[in-house]
């Protein structure tokens, strides 16, 4: 999970202009935290935000590619690479950021239903 200063940098100077957005390192990445909320990941200097079926057709019309860690318990993970077209447009940057953290707040609920 590389990540240099440069690239976090580059995406939250993006982030905060749309949203109240936070950061702390984890595991060599960087989790991103909107109002307290885990929505994305910069790994290997590339930012991912949290997916399901609801938002997915989005990431998947761009043809973006999924999130895999690697390693013995890595694989596949529930997060796509946000498009630098998303990225340069600030009210779609803040629709996708707000995908992002439904998701997050239906996983949760769905958690706690257990």
């Amino acid at each position: 999970m590389p990540v240099t200063e440069a690239a976090v940098q580059r995406f939250i100077s993006k982030l905060v202009v749309v949203r109240s957005i936070t950061h702390r390192k984890m595991f060599g990445g960087v989790g991103l935290y909107c109002d307290g909320i885990f929505f994305a990941v910069i790994d290997d200097d590339r930012l991912y935000f949290k997916v399901d079926d609801v938002n997915f057709p989005e990431y998947q019309a761009f043809g973006m590619p999924q999130w895999v860690v690697e390693g013995n318990n890595g694989g596949p993970m529930p997060y796509y690479e946000v498009p630098d077209e998303v990225l340069e447009d600030g009210p779609k940057l803040g629709e996708w950021i707000d995908g992002a953290v439904a998701v997050a707040v239906r996983k949760k609920s769905k958690s706690k239903k257990r």
